[in-house]
């Protein structure tokens, strides 16, 4: 046997978003998950890890979480989805987006061999934002 797994979580599942407690309930929820699975996978040989990213962008997701954000009335989100945006990006210490690509070197690098003594962590790929 053998093998690596690696779960999607989210930087949500660290810091809380307002108006998102499902989504930030499902996400640490996979951190749980992954961290009782890499306990119980580890004699058969599997390693199981997740990754949280945070703001990734730009794209059609981005922009649409911008406008729900701009549409809840919620007194944490500005009114218009590019000012939403705005903020949101602020708020990275690295001052960017993060990309597609970033996290997927990241789960590369989980299920590499470079990470064969890694299991039950959770990779957070936030330009510093948790």
């Amino acid at each position: 046997g053998g093998g690596s797994i690696v779960n999607m979580s989210s930087v949500a599942a660290l810091r809380g978003t307002p108006t998102m407690a499902a989504y930030v309930a499902s996400k640490s929820a996979v951190i749980g998950m992954t961290i009782t699975s890499a306990r119980d996978m580890a004699p058969h040989g599997v390693r199981v890890n997740s990754i949280s990213p945070a703001l990734i962008g730009p794209s059609k997701l981005w922009d649409r979480q911008n406008e729900l954000h701009a549409a809840s009335g919620s007194r944490f989100f500005a009114s218009d989805p590019a000012e939403v945006g705005r903020a949101k990006i602020a708020s990275v210490p690295l001052g960017r987006l993060g990309t597609v690509g970033e996290v997927i070197e990241g789960v590369c690098f989980l299920l590499s061999g470079r990470a064969s003594y890694i299991t039950g962590h959770n990779l957070v790929v936030s330009g510093g934002l948790a």
